[in-house]
């Protein structure tokens, strides 16, 4: 009888003993297959992203999209393929690295900065909030009027987050008499009637601020934003054609803005939507910065005894702190529906 009972223990011994080293070999085994599993569901990942974003640049009214995985040296490639543009040349409406202050720029490729994670196949560019933006030349499939409906996406993480840091802009920031805003949005973390840790837009000769988004910027990390303009009539009265500005923070609109127009006259002025032709510039896209004429920017670069004389220097200033990674621009409308798909398509 004890000999059974000795047997029986001994077997239960055994058998712990077996289980704990099926264990440190399963915990192996795990340590090894995991990683390679998230590897491959990230590129899962990738690969249904990548596939979604070649199927926008397909629509013709698709303009730009920069999808920050294809380029050639200091160039953006704009992989919008199918944009309907009258006299479309491609390399118009490439994105051009650029240093502000001239010579070589001071950009970044972070793989490991994507979207997904620390074994992420997405590409991102540092931006260095002192002097890197990227310029987009071509103005014909840019220009819009305010009876355009047009859409902006994008994802982008913060650096910092401090008054004017413009992710992009379409303008010209001057004074009441010669700004020239098509499209732009900045942060603008100000208290009081402007916001509080949220953004302005402007938008032909709209200034729009939302006074809180919800959103720590700087600890939220990557951030989808899109900027959605529709036309929705003319003014009775005044002729001027009306439109429904929207922006949208991970998909969840804003809601109502207030319109600070009248109180930023000489910043980011929406007072005209088209360059004067005094100026002889045109208004170009600016991905990590905003246009500014010298005149307003660099008072002693003008005599203020002619107001009336324009420089035609650019400059570009409010440089973007943080990385970006992806960047499309539709003249179309988008549903939520469709803005809400864009980021579910991109978020980790």
């Amino acid at each position: 009888m004890k000999t059974n009972i000795a047997k029986t223990a001994e077997k239960r011994f055994f058998t712990v003993i077996e289980v704990f080293v099926a264990c440190i070999i399963a915990a192996i085994l795990m340590s090894m297959l995991v990683p390679a599993l998230y590897r491959s569901i990230q590129w899962a990942k990738f690969n249904r992203w990548y596939a979604y974003n070649r199927g926008l640049s397909n629509d013709p009214d698709c303009i730009v999209n920069f999808n920050f995985q294809e380029g050639t040296g200091d160039i953006l490639n704009n992989t919008a393929s199918g944009a309907d543009v009258q006299n479309h040349q491609t390399d118009k409406y490439q994105g051009y690295l650029s240093n502000k202050n001239g010579g070589a720029h001071n950009f970044q490729w972070v793989k490991s900065g994507g979207r997904w994670g620390r074994f992420s196949y997405k590409n991102a560019l540092q931006f260095n909030g002192a002097d890197t933006y990227v310029l987009i030349p071509g103005t014909q499939g840019l220009d819009f009027t305010p009876t355009d409906d047009f859409t902006v996406l994008c994802w982008v993480k913060f650096d910092t987050f401090t008054l004017g840091k413009c992710p992009y802009s379409k303008s010209l920031w001057g004074t009441a008499e010669d700004a020239a805003a098509q499209y732009d949005l900045y942060a603008n973390p100000w208290s009081g009637s402007f916001g509080q840790g949220s953004f302005d837009v402007d938008v032909f000769t709209t200034c729009a601020t939302w006074t809180n988004s919800d959103v720590d910027f700087e600890q939220k990390g990557w951030t989808h934003l899109a900027l959605r303009y529709r036309h929705t009539g003319t003014d009775a009265i005044t002729g001027n054609a009306l439109g429904q500005i929207t922006v949208f923070v991970n998909a969840q609109p804003l809601g109502p803005y207030i319109d600070t127009t009248g109180e930023n006259p000489n910043t980011a002025a929406a007072t005209g939507w088209q360059a004067s032709s005094a100026s002889g510039l045109n208004v170009p896209l600016l991905l990590g910065g905003a246009g500014c004429y010298r005149k307003y920017w660099s008072p002693g670069t003008y005599d203020p005894q002619q107001p009336g004389v324009l420089s035609n220097e650019l400059l570009v200033n409010f440089i973007f702190s943080g990385k970006m990674d992806e960047f499309v621009l539709y003249k179309r409308a988008w549903s939520d529906g469709d803005i809400r798909g864009h980021y579910e398509m991109g978020k980790e």
